[in-house]
């Protein structure tokens, strides 16, 4: 026997509820050293203490350790979640450009900021390294294609 859904969530025939609310918003953060220093700067749509202690917890996360080497071992020599610091809210639409901005900002107002990798700061080494290879390859495949017609 096929039972209609209907019959048991009431909700399915009601419209969706209608918010007065802007878009979301999101925090711009600042992870802070012993001396209360910002030493990393990121985004989050929710609470900033929560996501200060997700970036503890994930600190033996080999993603992190890939994406981001410096920041995974500055995390690891810490005893507990890093302080945190709310910079700013912005949009959602926005977050990529205001969390950028706040980078630039504060690396020209002096503030080191040693754990950001890309805004605002020079590709390490090892991060031109691996984009480099990746672009040998496929300049290499578009070469191949273009001898091939």
């Amino acid at each position: 026997m096929v039972q209609n859904p209907a019959q048991f969530d009431t909700k399915l025939d009601q419209p969706e509820p209608q918010t007065d609310e802007p878009f979301p918003m999101v925090r711009v953060y600042a992870l802070l050293d012993a001396h209360r220093r910002s030493v990393y700067i990121g985004v989050t749509a929710g609470d900033e203490e929560v996501r200060a202690y997700r970036h503890w917890v994930r600190r033996y996360d080999l993603d992190v350790q890939r994406w981001n080497p410096r920041l995974a071992e500055w995390l690891r020599s810490l005893d507990g979640p890093p302080l945190v610091s709310r910079i700013c809210e912005a949009p959602y639409a926005q977050r990529h450009l205001v969390e950028g901005a706040a980078i630039v900002a504060y690396r020209q107002a002096g503030y080191l900021l040693p754990l950001n990798v890309r805004v605002g700061q020079r590709w390490t080494d090892e991060g031109r390294a691996r984009i480099g290879a990746g672009m040998r390859r496929y300049r290499a495949k578009q070469r191949a294609a273009a001898l091939a017609v």
